[in-house]
C-alpha cells in the first residue's frame, strides 16, 4: 500500500500547512474516503493542538530604546581604562580562563540581543497568525468538499434541514416567530458523515470555539452549542429556500459582524465591518465554486454584493432572507439547544 503510506507521510505536513495547494487537495479527498487515515490525521491534530493555544508575552514597545538608553548612559566603566577585567580562573584539563569583558561590551550584548527579541518575538506572532488564517481557509476548504458530495447525493441541492415560514433564525428577536437556527443545514454534512470534521467547523483564531465531540453528532439535529459553529453560513430561511444559487455565490465565512450572542446590532455599519474573529483585518469566505479566499471587505463580486446584507436591508429581526436568488446573506447558527444563549438571548430585550 505504497500510496496510503504516502498518505500518511503527509499528514504532519498537513497540520503545519507545509503542504503544496495540489497535495493538500489530494490529500484531504483521500481523508474524506479513508476512515482509518481520517482518525490517524485527527488524533495527529490533538497532539499539536496545544500550539495554537501557546502564546509568547509581548516586550513592550519601547524596550530596544529604554535597553540603548541604558547602555549611552552607563558610559565609561569605573576602572581608569574603561576595561572590567575578570581574574583568570586556573587553566587546567576541566576549565578555561574567563574571557575578559568590559562593562560596555556586556551592555552592547544586552542591547542586541533586545533588539533581536524586539524584531523576532512580532514575526512569531505573524507566523502564527498566519498558520492559523490558513487552517481557518483549510476548515472552509473541508466543508466545500463535504457540500459537493452532498450535491451528488441531492441532486445539486445545497444541505437543507427543511424551515417553517416566517420563522426567526435569531434567537434574541422580537418578532414572536418561531425560532429555527441557520446551523441545522450545514450540520447535515458532519452528521451525516460528509466528510467534514467537527473541528473544521471552528476556526483557530476564534478563543472562544469548542469542537463538538464527534460521539454527540448521532444524537443532535443541531450543534449542541454556539461555542461548536463559528462560521456563518448562507440563510436558508423562508418557505422556499435558495437551494440552488447560480454562479460563485458565498456560502460561508468567519462570523458575521451585525449579530453577536443572538442579537442584531445597529450599530455596525455593514458596508466597512469585518469579521471580528479575525482582530477585524477580514475573513475568510467561501464561494460555491470552491474558492476560499480572504477578503478585507464584506462587499465582493461584479455585482458588489455584500456578505452580510439581505439585499438592502439595514435593520434585522430574524425574519429576512435572501433578496434574489444570487444574494449572498451570511448569518450565524444560534443552536436550539444552547439554552444559556437563548435564555440570556430572550432576557436582553427586557
Amino acid at each position: 500500500m505504497p500510496e496510503q503510506r504516502n498518505a500518511e507521510s503527509l499528514l504532519l505536513d498537513l497540520h503545519l500547512d507545509r503542504l503544496s495547494r495540489e497535495d493538500r487537495v489530494w490529500l484531504e479527498a483521500k481523508l474524506l474516503l479513508d476512515a482509518d487515515l481520517r482518525a490517524k490525521s485527527d488524533k495527529l491534530g490533538n497532539i499539536l493542538r496545544p500550539l495554537d493555544h501557546w502564546s509568547a508575552p509581548q516586550p513592550s514597545a519601547n524596550l530596544a530604546d529604554k535597553i540603548l538608553a541604558a547602555v549611552r548612559k552607563s558610559g565609561e566603566s569605573p576602572t581608569s581604562e574603561g576595561n572590567l577585567t575578570f581574574a583568570p580562573v586556573e587553566s587546567n584539563r576541566f576549565s578555561r580562563a574567563m574571557p575578559v569583558r568590559s562593562l560596555r561590551e556586556l551592555f552592547a550584548i544586552a542591547a542586541c540581543v533586545a533588539l533581536i527579541a524586539t524584531v523576532a518575538v512580532p514575526a512569531i506572532y505573524g507566523v502564527r497568525a498566519q498558520a492559523k488564517l490558513s487552517q481557518c481557509s483549510s476548515n472552509l476548504g473541508s466543508i466545500f468538499q463535504g457540500v459537493r458530495l452532498y450535491q451528488a447525493a441531492f441532486s445539486g441541492a445545497l444541505p437543507y434541514a427543511g424551515n417553517d415560514d416566517g420563522a426567526s433564525w435569531l434567537p434574541g428577536s422580537d418578532s414572536g416567530a418561531p425560532y429555527m437556527s441557520n446551523s441545522r443545514h450545514v450540520y447535515l454534512l458532519a452528521k451525516l458523515n460528509y466528510g467534514p470534521q467537527p473541528e473544521n467547523f471552528t476556526c483557530p483564531c476564534c478563543s472562544t470555539s469548542v469542537a463538538m465531540q464527534p460521539d454527540q453528532l448521532a444524537s443532535y439535529n443541531d450543534f449542541a452549542q454556539s461555542a461548536n459553529i463559528t462560521y456563518a453560513s448562507l440563510n436558508m430561511a423562508g418557505k422556499t429556500p435558495n437551494h440552488r444559487p447560480r454562479g460563485a455565490i458565498a456560502y460561508m465565512s468567519d462570523a458575521n459582524p451585525m449579530f453577536v450572542d443572538g442579537r442584531f446590532d445597529a450599530k455596525v455599519n455593514p458596508m466597512s465591518a469585518n469579521s471580528p474573529t479575525h482582530g477585524g483585518r477580514g475573513q475568510a469566505v467561501l464561494t460555491l465554486d470552491g474558492t476560499v479566499r480572504q477578503m478585507t471587505t464584506p462587499v465582493y463580486g461584479a455585482k458588489k454584493d455584500n456578505l452580510w446584507m439581505a439585499g438592502d436591508i439595514r435593520y434585522y429581526n430574524g425574519t429576512e432572507t435572501t433578496a434574489t436568488e444570487d444574494d449572498a446573506f451570511l448569518i450565524q447558527g444560534y443552536p436550539a439547544t444552547d439554552k444559556k444563549l437563548i435564555t440570556r438571548s430572550r432576557l436582553q430585550q427586557y
